[in-house]
């Protein structure tokens, strides 16, 4: 077990100091004990396994316990996670709201990976990179940081737009007609979607939104949900995720129609909150 933990550790130190141009090979040192498996398991000698690999142009043994590696493999352990992060950062550059963002912190092991940098610093040209100190410990700072002092954060950006389930008037120009209930002398639409706030908004701390109701029945039923779409219409639109419910009951003493529900979400915390 010692052997295997000693060449993770390797490839790691070795991915992590891996670089942009890097045209020569990449060479590891292998523990004894992986050619004594590869005989037991293959009947085969270390050497010989990786000469039938479909990577043996770029795989090659040296001495009794090294294993070389062609930069062109390395490179593709990087390909495709590094060209997602870049793709979601110039994504979310585009947002109106960063369009003034002119610095990038790159946080966690990632960060110090010469190949992560490069790649970064040419498809986000004129974008400053700032790499902390200690960068694989910068979350958990900033994690513990905020435990002691939670206003040190001004605001979130929404990543789901939250809202209730509601009855809503009929509009023959914007709902379809096989969703429409007559009730009451009264055409109405059920499940529709009452937006509270959508996704990508930025929210300050303690924000609130109040939507008032008139209560139709003595048990009165609020449905909590989000989506990752930004002008849901009902709440059984695909990605619509219900989310809680709260049961009310009404004072019977009251009319219905003179009582109201107020429902207030708010914002801005660590977690969401739903007062009724």
């Amino acid at each position: 077990m010692y052997d295997y933990f000693d060449m993770i550790r390797e490839f790691e130190v070795k991915k992590r100091k891996f670089e942009f141009n890097c045209q020569s090979d990449i060479t590891f040192r292998i523990p004894v004990a992986l050619k004594e498996i590869t005989e037991k398991a293959f009947h085969q000698s270390l050497s010989d396994r990786v000469k039938s690999l479909k990577y043996r142009k770029k795989l090659f043994t040296r001495g009794r316990d090294k294993l070389g590696v062609d930069s062109s493999i390395m490179q593709s352990w990087f390909t495709e996670p590094v060209s997602k992060t870049v793709n979601h950062i110039s994504s979310a550059l585009k947002e109106e709201r960063m369009k003034d963002v002119g610095l990038i912190v790159l946080v966690e092991g990632f960060a110090k990976s010469p190949y992560v940098q490069q790649r970064i610093k040419e498809e986000l040209p004129g974008k400053q990179l700032i790499i902390p100190g200690e960068a694989g410990l910068a979350v958990l700072k900033g994690a513990v940081m905020f435990g002691h002092k939670s206003d040190i954060i001004s605001s979130r950006v929404m990543d789901y737009t939250y809202g209730i389930g509601l009855r809503s008037r009929y509009d023959e120009k914007k709902i379809p007609t096989d969703r429409a209930k007559y009730d009451n002398g009264k055409w109405w639409v059920d499940k529709c979607f009452g937006i509270f706030v959508r996704m990508n908004a930025e929210v300050h701390v303690d924000s609130k939104v109040t939507h008032v109701i008139v209560p139709r029945h003595e048990r009165g039923t609020i449905n909590i949900y989000r989506t990752k779409d930004r002008a849901p219409e009902f709440t059984t639109d695909p990605g619509c995720e219900q989310l809680g419910q709260s049961i009310n009951y009404h004072d019977t003493d009251i009319p219905l129609k003179e009582q109201k529900v107020k429902t207030t979400f708010m914002f801005g915390d660590t977690e969401l909150h739903v007062f009724v």
